[in-house]
């Protein structure tokens, strides 16, 4: 199926006439996880999400004088079991604001290797031997001086838990009535540490913009695999309030990233969805988690996603694999309703129509100076 043929019809928004999609793994579609747990405030959203700079410094001068610990060790004592926030950590350590009394130069790579530095790689050696630490002449520490005994909050882990209290809110429904507007959010960067969220609301019959919003706040979490929604919610909520209080939410909201498709079940769509109490559609642009059936996306155009035998999400596929979306239910939608309004919404480009002028916003507040 090609993006034109997608196109076609857009003005018939409903009732769709869904394409025979399989879901034989799928007992019952309109799921409700448990819709009754309270979800998150704003401001307790907000309160949730730890200053990870001074988590970290925390841990530091818990390493003892002769020891050393590494990127990963230090990751999971934040409570990221899988190591992921090793890199940003590396990252962090190389150029956050050094003092006379850092202990930064205690923390090293898995393999022994020494790493980067504020001060350089020689002068961390040189802290390090004057500790009695042992590096051999290829610069690596011997990791038998380790240190892994941390005493931590795991910050981390409770914003797991918060995401996951977040996706149990999540309810699998039909629609309850023609969406007249698609809305759709997205946030960009800017070198200086501003997140610049973007709301834009379409005509669902003429895919016309109707409105638009933006926001921009300074960031308050870093990128850390899996960690996405801490670092885009906050902002992308703020906005959708805003929008809502002057009567201009759309009846249905594209979200540039995951719903259920996720490994917890719990991508930003769902938890934006969970918070708004309303219906949102997830759409990546890479495979998360989960496999697609290869040889019917490629015959076909699209294909579901399954992970342990649930079907989490739906692949779109445009003109090769680099051109594939995968749309899933954020909250109060079905995957077929999603999959259909996201066919009906891509014109020409890969993206559903509202979260490409969302993104195309995004770019436009980047350049525009603060206010």
């Amino acid at each position: 199926m090609t993006r034109g043929e997608r196109g076609q019809g857009r003005g018939e928004c409903w009732p769709f006439t869904l394409s025979p999609i399989p879901y034989p793994l799928v007992p019952n579609w309109f799921r409700r996880v448990n819709t009754t747990l309270p979800v998150l405030s704003l401001s307790e959203l907000q309160a949730a999400i730890p200053d990870l700079p001074a988590e970290v410094r925390g841990l530091l001068v818990q390493i003892p004088p002769g020891q050393v610990t590494t990127y990963g060790d230090l990751a999971r004592a934040l409570g990221d079991d899988k190591a992921r926030a090793a890199r940003w950590l590396g990252d962090f350590l190389a150029h956050h604001e050094h003092s006379a009394d850092c202990v930064c130069y205690r923390v090293v790579r898995a393999n022994g290797e020494i790493g980067l530095s504020v001060e350089g790689p020689e002068q961390k050696v040189r802290h390090l031997k004057a500790e009695g630490v042992t590096v051999d002449d290829l610069g690596r520490v011997d990791l038998s001086q380790r240190f892994t005994d941390f005493q931590s909050s795991r910050p981390l882990s409770q914003l797991k838990e918060n995401q996951l209290r977040l996706a149990s809110a999540f309810c699998e429904e039909p629609l309850s009535a023609a969406p007249r507007t698609l809305g759709a959010v997205d946030v960009a960067y800017t070198a200086d540490g501003i997140a610049c969220a973007a709301y834009v609301a379409l005509d669902a019959s003429s895919l016309e913009i109707v409105t638009e919003q933006a926001l921009k706040r300074p960031v308050a979490f870093p990128y850390i695999p899996g960690y996405l929604t801490w670092r885009e919610l906050p902002v992308i909520l703020e906005l959708c309030e805003q929008v809502r209080q002057s009567g201009q939410l759309a009846d249905v909201i594209f979200c540039d990233g995951n719903g259920r498709l996720h490994p917890w079940r719990a991508g930003i769509a769902v938890c934006l969805g969970a918070m708004l109490a309303h219906p949102v559609i997830g759409v990546g642009k890479s495979l998360l988690c989960g496999k697609v059936n290869q040889s019917e996306l490629q015959s076909t155009g699209e294909a579901a996603v399954i992970d342990s035998g649930e079907t989490i999400g739906h692949a779109l596929g445009q003109s090769g694999a680099s051109m594939t979306i995968y749309v899933s239910a954020g909250n109060r939608i079905t995957l077929p309703e999603a999959v259909e309004l996201s066919r009906q919404a891509i014109q020409t480009h890969r993206l559903p129509e509202p979260i490409f002028l969302a993104d195309r916003l995004t770019k436009r507040l980047k350049q525009s100076p603060p206010t």
